[in-house]
């Protein structure tokens, strides 16, 4: 690790065949190169945080390796496929907007499908499916979460702040094929909490955005790579503790002879067998108390979001394979 700075926060790439692979390779990045700084976060408990702005490249997000090991200890399956269920939107009606309050005042999906535009609710995840389908070759299908006049004073603004689409044709197969490929941006990021869930879901989301294009232009479309890159990606001190763990962690694997196969879990391993009617429920009891609290709820408003989670699962179970 770099011990001193010249106050530039390096720039880092990893790259993976899988999300796994590329997460902890980007993790030995960090660990081997980053900068170490004291920043003066209450939350860093006096240590220092480990910095870099990093870009991940996957060049095969739907690999069957899933879902890093590692994380098993911190993250259950059930929590993986509630958060792919977030991504798609059922916890939209969780966000609390109103002056004062200290709830969640964004979700990613709330910002993306509702994003609050100068007249009026910007559907931009449709806007850029309608887009795609129409005009392939154009380079505009950029989404956004930030809302300046929110966001800036925020306690907890949006880390994910842009995702961009694009279709090139894929000249090799000789069959109008084409390939999507997907950008997005963090403007910062806990590398051993957040990073593995994000990009999973975010990987979820692409596969939507894909099924939805084919379906409204008919072309010939598969997924492609995907960059993920965060301007601030760190181990802040309160969790350095986890990042030492996981490099002896690792250490030892590699002593084992043991491989990134080894290190991984398949989808199959990480999704079935759980219990999604639970997973709902949850959700849905949490989704009653928003709505009592922001004085929203009726039987019909909550008829109309247990069918939105019901079909939000079942569209997560169809992207999954499971």
């Amino acid at each position: 690790m770099i011990k001193r700075g010249d106050g530039n926060i390096p720039v880092l790439y990893a790259r993976g065949k899988s999300i796994p692979e590329a997460w902890e390779n980007s993790i030995v990045r960090l660990y081997q190169e980053g900068l170490l700084w004291n920043r003066g976060d209450i939350k860093d408990q006096g240590k220092p945080v480990l910095d870099s702005s990093m870009t991940m490249i996957i060049t095969n997000p739907d690999s069957d390796l899933f879902f890093h090991k590692y994380m098993i200890a911190s993250c259950r399956p059930e929590d993986l496929f509630a958060y792919q269920m977030e991504i798609l939107g059922a916890k939209d009606s969780w966000v609390h907007t109103e002056p004062g309050s200290t709830k969640w005042s964004y979700h990613y999906h709330e910002r993306l499908a509702d994003y609050p535009g100068v007249n009026g609710l910007v559907d931009q995840i449709q806007k850029a499916i309608d887009s795609l389908a129409k005009e392939k070759w154009k380079k505009r299908q950029n989404i956004i979460t930030w809302v300046p006049e929110r966001d800036f004073d925020a306690p907890d603004p949006p880390c994910l702040q842009s995702l961009w689409f694009s279709i090139v044709p894929d000249e090799l197969t000789g069959d109008d094929s084409f390939v999507f490929n997907m950008n997005y941006r963090f403007r910062t990021r806990n590398v051993m909490i957040a990073s593995p869930m994000n990009m999973i879901g975010l990987n979820t989301l692409d596969s939507y955005v894909i099924d939805k294009v084919k379906e409204k232009s008919g072309i010939k479309l598969r997924k492609g790579r995907i960059v993920d890159s965060t301007d601030t990606y760190h181990v802040s001190g309160q969790y350095s503790h986890l990042l030492s763990g996981f490099i002896e962690w690792l250490q030892a694997s590699k002593q084992r002879g043991e491989t990134i196969e080894d290190r991984c879990l398949t989808r199959e391993s990480t999704l079935v067998g759980m219990n999604k009617e639970a997973i709902m429920a949850d959700l849905l009891e949490q989704t009653k108390k928003e709505l009592v609290e922001k004085r929203e709820y009726t039987d019909r408003r909550f008829e109309e979001e247990t069918a939105k989670v019901r079909g939000i699962s079942e569209e997560v179970s169809r992207i999954n394979g499971y």
